[in-house]
């Protein structure tokens, strides 16, 4: 059996994304449910569930260039997803 480190950094990456998406993802499942629906709790919970996703396909996935693309255009997409902020014109 080889040993490449970079089994090793895809899936602490991909650990810690599905971590912090997992987390994330059920702060926003608890928004939801406590009544705060709105059109900002609801890009949370997509936003979440995309980085949750992205951080899966990189532990399940054995070493490659497609695993790794699929997670950056999650990301990508994460990033174009941005809530409203509760701001008032001044």
């Amino acid at each position: 059996m080889e040993f490449y480190y970079y089994y090793i950094i895809q899936d602490i990456v991909g650990v810690l994304m599905a971590f912090v998406g997992i987390r994330m993802f059920a702060l926003s499942i608890r928004m939801i449910l406590s009544g705060r629906k709105s059109k900002n709790t609801i890009l949370f919970f997509i936003k979440y569930a995309l980085i949750t996703l992205s951080g899966v396909n990189l532990i399940i996935n054995k070493f490659g260039l497609k695993p790794w693309i699929i997670s950056m255009i999650l990301v990508l997409l994460v990033i174009v997803i941005r809530p409203k902020l509760g701001t008032k014109d001044i």
